[in-house]
This record gives structure tokens, C-alpha cells and sequence, in this order.
């Protein structure tokens, strides 16, 4: 799996959100100078993390964006799904059917034992993490759900 540059610049400007106190409102190039995104790039990106509900755009003279919700409640999965879909190690993950060799494919228990560690590890680290330097050992899907029952 690669993670494409605007993957790289949302987490970027969700994790300089997250560094300032909840609620503070910033203007998009102020992001953009700090965390050294090509401004360019930031409004379209700023669109796809507001339309997946994690930052909201306010609009005139002391407008800017914020975090949709607190740092601890948005996990880096969110983040990349929202810019790059879901999260998918090889195509015959994607689904029920993707793939014909399902049955008999050593390869695919390997990828899918992968797949959710990588989804464990992303879901299981938040912004609040990033932003305080806190490292979460890696979970699978699985073991995140248990800790929510």
C-alpha cells in the first residue's frame, strides 16, 4: 500500500489542528506555511476532510477551520480512508468475490493477517496521540472492538 501525498498533507493539517486548544479556528494558509503544504493542494484537501465530518470550514472575516470533533475522538484511519477509501493491502480483499483463487491461496491468510494489523494500528492511534507524541501498541480490528463492548 502507498499513501499518496494528499494523504500525507491531510494528516499533516488534522495533526496541526489537533496541537492547537479544541475549538480554536486557523486559516487554511497559516496550515499550510507550518506544515509545508503546497497551497494549492490544502483547499481541496480541506473539502474531503470536511465532507467526511472530521474539520469544519467557517466561512468570512474570522474564517478558517476547526476540528469537527476533539483530537481523541478522530483516529489516523479516518483521516487516510477519507482521502484515499478504504484501506485495502491487495485487491482480493476488497470483498466477497474479488478473487477466484479465494479458496486455496496461502498468500491471502498473509495479506489479510497484515491488512489488520496495519487497520488495528491506525484505528487505535488518534490525533490526541500524534499530537502528544504517545505511541499505541498495535491492536487488530478485532481486539479494538472487544475494548469498546
Amino acid at each position: 500500500m502507498h499513501l499518496t501525498r494528499q494523504s500525507d498533507y491531510g494528516v499533516r493539517a488534522i495533526l496541526h489542528l489537533a496541537g492547537l486548544p479544541y475549538g480554536e479556528v486557523i486559516q487554511t494558509r497559516e496550515i499550510a506555511s507550518s506544515e509545508d503544504i503546497p497551497g494549492k493542494y490544502l483547499p481541496s484537501i480541506i473539502r474531503t476532510l470536511a465532507r467526511a465530518g472530521l474539520i469544519r470550514t467557517l466561512r468570512g472575516n474570522q474564517g478558517g477551520v476547526m476540528l469537527a470533533k476533539p483530537p481523541e475522538d478522530i483516529s489516523l484511519r479516518e483521516v487516510i480512508e477519507a482521502i484515499e477509501g478504504p484501506i485495502v493491502l491487495v485487491q482480493c480483499l476488497r470483498g466477497p468475490k474479488q478473487c477466484d483463487r479465494e479458496e486455496y491461496c496461502s498468500f491471502m491468510s498473509v495479506c489479510k493477517s497484515l491488512q489488520n494489523m496495519m487497520v488495528g494500528q491506525l484505528e487505535g492511534t488518534t490525533f490526541a496521540d500524534l499530537a502528544t507524541g504517545t505511541m499505541v501498541e498495535t491492536r487488530t480490528p478485532e481486539q479494538l472492538q472487544q475494548l469498546q463492548d
